[in-house]
């Protein structure tokens, strides 16, 4: 065990104060998580610390970025996947889950950049870039009840990103296609593809990891009654038709090695960080969600699937934040090498 070969003096001087000072949970629990991923506190600090990769990862930084964000987040996750790299021998498959503009987009790109930098092979994918080519989402999509035009289960080619997964756990190999979202106005469309080979890909999206509900009494019994939630009769019968969906998307959550969730135990926090995330869309790209498209999307989000299977995803790793996106706890199962 990491912390018989460490007493607690030396524990506690490993990490030093600034960083400690911004945990809204204790030390202890941080240490924790780290000997479950079966990480050594001295050596984790000394890598991150390193003078010539603090100056890769500063770069990649948004600006203000929090200190627990980097060392209970960020440093951990790809310390995990530079062991992977280091321990197997064959192309493996990360799923990251987190609620639209809770930041998983923001660290995937951080992963990219950082990993190229240092020559790794990790590469981080979203869900998003299967999105059905724009006119084939709009003939899928017509006539959903929040009138979005991209969004939930059954709005992604999901036979391409099984025969794409599948080629990629066999080979390393990976085609898949890029959706951009400021295109047509804000409903998004492809705008080419990429390939690549990897040792390590995560592919990162609002419900991996999310599994169907089978029973449509249970369905009926996750109103969201305890999260005054009112559902329109015609919103419960689409729900049926996304349960059905979530079915194949379940197969694909199979070929993950592990599932992270950056999990908002106030789910509402989404509405938020979607409004967010779209006003820089529009400063950065000129287009975007707004106005009633933005609040449809939202409710997109609030009601397409029930929200306590967005809260309640079997992952094996799961960083809790608050809604400034603070991380208030974390706890993962043992990982071993």
């Amino acid at each position: 065990m990491i912390k018989n070969t460490i007493n607690d003096d030396e524990l506690n001087s490993i990490f030093l104060k600034d960083i400690k000072d911004e945990f809204d949970f204790s030390f202890d629990i941080y240490l924790s998580f780290l000997e479950d991923l079966s990480l050594n506190p001295l050596l984790f600090f000394n890598t991150w610390s390193d003078l010539n990769r603090k100056t890769i990862v500063e770069k990649y930084w948004k600006p203000n970025t929090k200190l627990d964000w980097k060392w209970s987040l960020s440093f951990p996750f790809f310390s995990l996947l530079e062991k992977y790299i280091e321990s197997m021998n064959y192309p493996i498959i990360i799923g990251f889950s987190g609620l639209p503009g809770s930041g998983k987009s923001t660290l995937g790109s951080w992963i990219n950049n950082v990993a190229r930098e240092l020559c790794l092979d990790i590469k981080v994918i979203s869900l998003d870039d299967f999105y059905l080519p724009g006119k084939q989402m709009d003939i899928a999509l017509d006539g959903n009840p929040w009138n979005v035009s991209r969004g939930f289960p059954g709005s992604h080619s999901i036979d391409l990103l099984n025969k794409s997964l599948d080629t990629f756990l066999n080979t390393g190999y990976l085609k898949c296609p890029i959706f951009d979202k400021s295109l047509r106005d804000g409903k998004g469309d492809r705008s080419g593809w990429c390939e690549f080979r990897t040792k390590v890909l995560i592919l990162e999206g609002w419900f991996v990891g999310c599994e169907p509900i089978s029973n449509h009494m249970d369905l009926e019994y996750t109103s969201e009654q305890k999260y005054n939630l009112s559902l329109s009769p015609a919103e419960e019968q689409y729900r049926i038709l996304i349960q059905e969906s979530l079915i194949e998307y379940s197969q694909i959550w199979k070929m993950f090695e592990k599932i992270w969730h950056l999990k908002s135990p106030q789910f509402n926090n989404t509405v938020l960080w979607k409004r967010q995330q779209e006003e820089e869309m529009i400063k950065l790209k000129g287009a975007g969600l707004k106005d009633n498209r933005l609040k449809d999307f939202v409710r997109m989000i609030q009601a397409s699937i029930p929200q306590e299977s967005l809260l309640s995803i079997n992952s094996d790793t799961t960083i809790e934040i608050n809604h400034d996106r603070s991380i208030i706890n974390l706890y993962t199962n043992k990982y071993d090498f």
